[in-house]
């Protein structure tokens, strides 16, 4: 069965689980509990129909320096007094602090919960979300708790996540499942075959990690977008079926095979060359590519981002993306056929690696997660990624115990 749903009380107590040891969170545990509850509560409202997103930054004003600049800091900017923590004082201040660029400062303040005023941090912590090879800014080892949609709420440190509270159900840091080892195996033919043509000059996990960005990227454009959508992945003979009209999937606009269509792979071709001048007997990794400052190095990355952008807005009809495991684009507007057998149950993961899982229900989603189940349970070397429109994004893979799915834990 199901597990009970999560409420901000049970976050708290993971948050203080999974809270870096060596930092200071500066909250007891009722007042972790009362802040993700009271943030829970405005992720649930709205202002003058805009849904309500915010970051709010966790710290003593006096924590941030009075001279601080935006993308380099933040820059400070007090109330004349402390205000109350509360649900409409959140949902009011919203519009005035884009989640993108400013926090709403927060602290104890006597003993109570109190806004003291704004951080505007620009825009520059954003970089790694988008998956290039800028760093981030680490401005803060503060926690900071993200509010993204209705019920959506997590608690990030320095960056990274510390843990989550999706639609009833709490995520890890550890939930990130590009982190897994079952996913790079999905693609490691496809990836083996362009490292041989690179003569194995460059790492497998260079491009296993410039291929997890362009993934990252598209999931990151569709839930910005709003819509929702779909990207399934398929082995390069069933894409082939699929174009014919034959199987489980069927295409409303299918490309023609040109090298268009096989762009990613030019790209990864020519980057390959281009950091293969500089293996010097060891194949190149994600530091020379990282540190590479060569105008054709800028130029290839330009382009895989714009890639991205290209399969995020095809994802904005109706239907999937399809794509084959060298990233081809196949085509788009895809239905997974309602004739084909569905799973009678999915099981939801635990860990990245589904050691742990939980049977769930089929009929307790949409009709976009039961055309992954489908794709997956008849294409059991294929891949779906479902963005739903508020944001959630699920992985659907075939595991040993059946369907298998992971709410995967996205940045911002």
């Amino acid at each position: 069965m199901p597990a009970a749903p999560a409420y901000p009380p049970d976050l708290a107590d993971l948050v203080l689980a999974e809270w870096p040891s060596a930092l200071p969170l500066g909250l007891s545990r009722d007042q972790l509990a009362e802040v993700l509850s009271v943030c829970f509560l405005a992720s649930l409202t709205t202002d003058e129909g805009r849904p309500v997103r915010f970051r709010l930054l966790l710290t003593p004003p006096e924590a941030l320096p009075e001279g601080g600049e935006p993308n380099q800091g933040a820059l400070r900017l007090r109330f004349d007094r402390p205000r109350r923590l509360a649900v409409d004082e959140l949902r009011r201040l919203s519009p005035a602090v884009p989640f993108e660029t400013s926090l709403i400062g927060a602290f104890v303040d006597s003993a109570e919960l109190k806004v003291w005023g704004i951080a505007h941090s620009g825009a520059a912590w954003l970089a790694p979300s988008w998956g290039g090879r800028a760093a981030g800014q680490v401005w803060t080892d503060a926690a900071i708790v993200h509010v993204t949609g209705p019920g959506r709420i997590a608690v990030r440190t320095a960056g990274r996540l510390v843990a989550g509270l999706e639609r009833g159900a709490l995520m890890s840091s550890a939930m990130d499942v590009f982190d897994s080892a079952w996913l790079p195996r999905l693609f490691e033919v496809a990836e083996d075959e362009l490292r041989r043509e690179a003569d194995n000059c460059i790492e497998a996990s260079l491009l296993r990690t410039i291929s997890q960005h362009m993934v990252r990227r598209v999931v990151r454009l569709i839930r910005g977008a709003g819509h929702g959508g779909m990207i399934l992945f398929a082995e390069p003979e069933a894409s082939s079926r699929f174009r014919a009209g034959e199987g489980l999937v069927r295409l409303k606009y299918c490309f023609a095979q040109e090298e268009p269509q096989r762009r990613y792979r030019t790209l990864l071709r020519r980057l390959m060359r281009s950091l293969g001048e500089l293996s010097v007997g060891r194949p190149v990794g994600w530091a020379e590519f990282r540190d590479a400052a060569d105008p054709l190095t800028e130029e290839i990355e330009r382009s895989i981002f714009e890639l991205s952008r290209l399969v995020a807005s095809l994802a904005s009809t109706d239907g999937a993306v399809l794509l084959d495991k060298r990233f081809d684009l196949v085509g788009f507007g895809a239905e997974v056929s309602a004739e084909v057998a569905a799973p009678s149950q999915v099981w939801r993961a635990i860990d990245v690696e589904a050691e742990q899982s939980e049977c769930d229900l089929v009929e307790s989603v949409g009709t976009r997660h039961r055309a992954a189940y489908r794709f997956v349970q008849n294409h059991p070397q294929g891949l779906a990624i479902v963005i739903s429109h508020d944001g959630a994004v699920r992985f659907v893979a075939k595991r040993e115990e059946g369907v298998t799915y992971w709410e995967q834990s996205v940045s911002p």
